[in-house]
């Protein structure tokens, strides 16, 4: 039985090849993007898990408002140094905890240098203690775990990276000089072992381990403080919740303790809502659970969505051609039927045809997948890989229940309604007015024009939203504007000045793609007004090229500036007053008062994308109240031709600082590097619009041609009885036009809230347009009528005579 119906299958497939193509390539497309969210989703899924041994360890979290860029207390993986030591002496079922720098997103690496070659950055070489292999149980091909940071100015490093600095992994004892920052000194480190790559990612990524010694203490001031990454690992399971409860308790009296020796009121430091907390994250949920960025659930929730909406999409497609089919299929169930066939055995043979239509689509599925894996890894800024994946046999798994659920989805109903068919009724001849199915079919065809006009909204909505951040005024001049990644040093900065074409060189914490938000108080008129502040040299606000609202910059024929001057954007300006130039504001540090005047207000800028709103901010040039340290040397050129003027600069860099490369990046490229994610949502949009639009069009093309079919004898009387061909193009239009208009009265409130809730997503956002609503209805009713025109016309201009002859 297995060996005729699959005989069966194949000959209806091919008798009907031109349906079963356009159903097979619908469901390879709908499932090559559902696939390409698996490997994805399945690479997030495995961060951390490449042994056992890693649910044990845990990440320390430490609230609050340092490093944020809005100022507001958040859950950070940055944390006081000193709670490594708190947590491993105060939990008892802390067995190792390790202190490891943070990797920031703005740095090229450290430099490296062996032997007389030339000195390369490489990313990710990150400085901790000597328990980070106590913590984390890699797997080490030379040297070992107990002993490899056991002394100072030693190194572990990975086998990639040991392969591009020696060409070898036999390195133990050689030697290697690191620089940290440009005139840094650098030190001289002993590789002591290399581990390999584990097979899964891993949140704690690393090129090298290394102990400079840094790690190893503590500041001894009481008011001074590290800022590092915090992981403790525990000699068994352990319930996190009362882990957490006995940290905040230990942690509420460690800082009740140095409030004290710090002479700090603690209920006038934790005050509008600010709480002190220390808290444990198991390792398996830390990647899923970025303290300041979005997590990659929430990113991959609508991607994921219009996935599914495709392959649903693809679904339909099948479910209506396949019931649109039964027409040709009754006669062939009804004399079965009559042969003795049981339903069951129907229902096994229409569900063999949908499995085998389903089997080629996956095999396709799987080559589409493979020819755009190196776009998709690019787009999202993964490596993923289908056959070389390590879990390829649980992918394998899921690849065989999505077969196995598509199967059912898009043969089971089509199987159900043709086995059920009357075989009195079809031998008779009247199957055709007995058909069932119709109206879900209408529904399932403006399912799918729901879900392509929606698309069609979003990329218009979209596009909008683009070219208004593309054209919104940033506040400030981001073209011929450089930032080297380093921070300020006059010697060098006054070398710079001298090269022809420099016209600024300075510093500032706020620069876009490295901005640092410095919370602070200032006290006007008796209130106290939460700002950002913001340490800069003379001319840094000329050399960004911000607009003067009010007053002035700062400027060198001012002595005062260097002392009490500030300037203040206009969010800051406006909790001061209308006519903020000339006043004075009161700001404390250190319990010492500094009377602050104001001497200007600039345009607000835009300096950390659009999703944040601009905060109120004080410049100043003064170190009085505080000050933070940059990382920025932001140059501004006279003009576009700067090829020959950054030669020189490169130069000049290399002439005082040899051991370290420069490394810069152009505002422009800062400022697209902001869009980049949305743009990518946007062009990943696009694509999946057109597959969506591409396949309810081909759906709709091939149900038009069987509801042309099925209604041959009718066309032919309406002609006979004197019916013209446009007449008979609008009769057959009709029905189809009406189901589209029904998608789009659908889709306008669907589209409404999605898109809503995409555009709530930015500070700075476009009102809700109408336009792409009205091109979304416009564009979708002439598609519609054109597509089904085609097939109405070849039955408008056929001749009667063949469809009524045998009557």
């Amino acid at each position: 039985m297995f060996k005729l119906n699959l005989k069966i299958a194949l000959r209806n497939l091919w008798k009907n090849k031109g349906y079963a193509a356009i159903n097979i390539g619908g469901l390879a497309l709908g499932l090559t993007a559902f696939v390409l969210m698996l490997l994805y989703i399945n690479h997030e899924e495995n961060y951390d898990s490449w042994t056992p041994e890693l649910k044990n360890v845990y990440q320390i979290r430490e609230r609050h408002d340092f490093f944020t860029p809005d100022n507001k207390e958040r859950w950070q993986d940055n944390t006081d140094s000193r709670m490594a030591a708190l947590v491993r002496e105060n939990i008892p079922q802390v067995v190792a905890a390790t202190k490891v720098d943070q990797e920031w997103n703005w740095s090229n690496g450290l430099s490296v240098k062996v032997a007389h070659s030339e000195p390369i950055l490489i990313k990710s070489i990150k400085d901790a203690d000597s328990s980070f292999f106590h913590v984390f149980p890699h797997q080490f091909l030379l040297g070992s775990s107990q002993t490899a940071l056991n002394t100072p100015k030693s190194i572990v490093l990975k086998e990639s990276t040991a392969l591009k600095l020696f060409g070898s992994t036999n390195v133990l004892g050689k030697t290697l000089k690191v620089v940290l920052w440009r005139d840094d000194p650098g030190q001289v480190l002993t590789v002591t072992g290399v581990v390999s790559e584990p097979k899964t990612p891993q949140t704690v990524g690393f090129s090298a381990i290394m102990r400079t010694g840094a790690r190893d203490k503590d500041p001894d001031g009481i008011n001074s403080k590290s800022f590092c990454q915090v992981y403790a690992r525990t000699n068994g399971p352990i319930d996190t919740a009362m882990l957490n409860k006995t940290l905040q308790k230990i942690y509420l009296d460690h800082t009740k303790a140095s409030f004290v020796k710090r002479k700090i009121n603690f209920s006038d430091y934790y005050k509008d809502g600010k709480t002190p907390g220390l808290m444990a994250l198991q390792l398996g949920d830390v990647h899923a659970n970025p303290p300041l960025q979005i997590s990659w659930k929430d990113k991959i929730k609508p991607v994921l969505g219009i996935s599914i909406f495709l392959l649903l999409v693809s679904v339909i497609n099948f479910v209506n051609l396949a019931t649109a089919q039964s027409v040709q299929r009754a006669k062939e169930v009804g004399v079965k039927k009559v042969l003795g066939v049981y339903k069951r055995q129907l229902l096994s043979q229409f569900l063999m045809e949908s499995a085998l239509q389903s089997f080629v689509s996956l095999f396709l599925c799987v080559i589409m997948v493979e020819m755009v894996l190196p776009a998709f890894n690019q787009n999202f800024n993964v490596v993923l890989s289908f056959w070389h994946n390590p879990q390829i046999v649980p992918l394998l798994g899921q690849l065989f229940a999505l077969f196995a659920i598509v199967t059912l989805c898009a043969g089971f109903y089509p199987a159900w309604i043709l086995s059920n068919y009357n075989p009195i009724s079809v031998l008779k001849g009247n199957y055709q007015n007995s058909l069932k199915g119709v109206a879900l079919r209408n529904v399932l065809v403006v399912f799918q024009f729901v879900i392509s006009i929606t698309f069609i909204i979003a990329i218009g909505v979209m596009y909008s939203q683009t070219q208004f951040i593309s054209n919104k005024d940033l506040g400030f001049d981001r073209g011929n504007l450089i930032n080297i990644r380093s921070n300020y040093q006059e010697e060098f900065a006054e070398r710079l000045r001298k090269i022809p074409g420099v016209r600024y060189v300075a510093t500032t914490t706020q620069v876009m793609g490295n901005a640092f938000n410095m919370p602070g108080e200032i006290v006007f008129n008796d209130n106290q007004l939460a700002v950002n502040t913001v340490t800069v040299t003379m001319d840094a606000l000329q050399a960004l090229g911000v607009k003067v609202m009010q007053g002035r910059l700062f400027s060198k024929e001012y002595k005062q500036d260097t002392v009490n001057a500030v300037v203040l954007n206009e969010s800051a300006a406006r909790l001061i007053g209308k006519n903020p130039v000339g006043k004075t504001y009161d700001a404390k540090s250190d319990k010492k008062k500094h009377t602050f005047q104001i001497v200007g207000v600039i345009k607000d800028f835009h300096n950390e994308g659009f999703d944040k709103v601009v905060l109120p901010t004080v410049y100043k040039v003064t170190h009085l109240g505080g000050m933070s340290s940059t990382n920025n040397l932001i140059v501004r050129f006279e003009s576009e031709n700067n090829a020959e003027v950054l030669r020189k600069i490169n130069d000049e860099w290399k002439r005082l600082y040899p051991d370290y490369p420069m490394s810069y990046v152009t505002m422009n490229d800062a400022f697209d590097n902001v869009l980049e994610d949305n743009k990518r949502f946007m062009n990943m949009i696009i694509l999946f619009s057109i597959i969506s639009v591409s396949l309810s069009l081909l759906g709709l093309f091939a149900l038009s041609t069987f509801v042309a079919k099925r209604k041959t004898k009718e066309i032919a009387v309406r002609k006979v009885l004197g019916a013209s061909n446009l007449q008979i193009i609008n009769f057959l239009n009709k029905s189809f036009l009406v189901l589209v208009i029904v998608a789009n009265l659908a889709s306008w409130p669907i589209a409404y809230i999605i898109v809503k809730k995409w555009l709530d997503g930015f500070a700075y956002r476009i009102p809700m347009p109408v336009i792409p609503f009205l091109i979304a209805t416009i564009a979708s009713i002439i598609i519609a009528v054109l597509t089904v025109s085609i097939q109405a016309r070849k039955a408008a201009v056929s001749d009667p005579v063949d469809a009524l002859k045998y009557e």
